[in-house]
């Protein structure tokens, strides 16, 4: 199967409710940097928080790395940046402040294995027994990026220690594959959640993350920012999530 058929296939997932996802009990999302969270969870968040629904932010990375090149954003500082706007987008979507988490790895650093990984496991797990938490949600495996792959098989590892707890994935770079590359995977399994409700709040989260929408840090000329087609399918009516077996 080539991508733009998996791809495709998943924007025709049958649409299904919060409920769906995740039983109407505690859930947990991990999101590799400062913005993942917003993107590809950001209106399952907002619609769990408006309905009372605990829901818990797990940042693995320190988001670090984006602009690994600015005079006036150097590392530090950036990571500080980038915290204050993860803080501002829970906020926006509902969350209160001690349901966000951060394990603080540095970014495009994730662990894939050794003790490194085992606290990561270790540490995830324990906030989703806290939290009494039913559903995980994580970055898909199929993204073309170390720390969305590396958390997924964190995500994994807790569901697999953790049976009690249903395991989905959303895309995020995933959604930009070459159309013609060759996925070796059946076809995918999942649902769309029509987020139209909370549209408007989650792209306000979106936006709060400025270093990575705007010309904010404008001296890297190897700093990331998102264009209008990167951004496109992360502000529609529908989110999407792939069931994993781990």
């Amino acid at each position: 199967m080539l991508a733009s058929d998996y791809l495709d296939a998943v924007r025709r997932l049958p649409i299904g409710t919060l409920g769906d996802l995740t039983g109407g009990q505690p859930c947990v999302v991990l999101s590799p940097h400062p913005d993942d969270e917003s993107l590809g969870a950001g209106g399952l968040i907002a619609c769990a928080c408006a309905a009372g629904q605990r829901t818990e932010v797990v940042l693995i990375t320190d988001g670090g790395a984006s602009h690994p090149k600015s005079p006036s954003y150097p590392r530090q500082r950036l990571i500080e940046l980038r915290r204050a706007e993860l803080e501002q987008a829970a906020a926006l979507l509902g969350l209160p402040p001690d349901h966000v988490h951060r394990l603080g790895l540095p970014d495009t650093q994730a662990p894939t294995k050794g003790p490194p990984f085992d606290a990561a496991v270790d540490a995830i797990a324990a906030i989703c027994v806290h939290a009494a938490a039913k559903s995980l949600l994580v970055t898909w495996d199929g993204d073309p990026h170390c720390d969305h792959q590396a958390t997924a098989r964190i995500a994994e590892a807790v569901c697999r220690r953790h049976k009690e707890i249903t395991l989905w994935a959303y895309p995020i770079w995933g959604w930009h594959l070459d159309p013609a590359e060759p996925l070796n995977r059946p076809a995918p399994e999942g649902l769309r959640l029509d987020i139209s409700a909370q549209q408007a709040r989650k792209r306000a989260a979106i936006d709060a993350h400025v270093s990575q929408m705007t010309d904010l840090i404008d001296d890297d000329p190897d700093g990331f920012r998102f264009t209008d087609q990167t951004l496109a399918p992360f502000v529609g009516r529908y989110e999407y999530y792939l069931k994993v077996t781990p």
